[in-house]
């Protein structure tokens, strides 16, 4: 099953960059909360299925790209 979901860092300079893919929602969820918790910072979903971005925890609201 090809990974739905790609999750992302925004770096100081404002750059994002691709830090992993995963099958959903849930598990990307989950892999935020590690990642924040091991290396914190800002990350980001990005949904390849409607295209929506959520947040981390810190991050500004969520927005949605149509």
């Amino acid at each position: 099953m090809k990974p739905k979901v790609d999750i992302f860092k925004k770096l100081p300079n404002g750059h994002m960059v691709w830090v992993r893919a995963v099958n959903d929602l849930g598990e990307a969820r989950v892999q935020l909360k590690r990642l924040e918790y091991i290396n914190p910072g800002q990350y980001f979903i990005y949904d390849n299925r409607f295209g929506g971005v959520e947040p981390s925890i810190d991050a500004e609201p969520a927005i949605f790209v149509h």
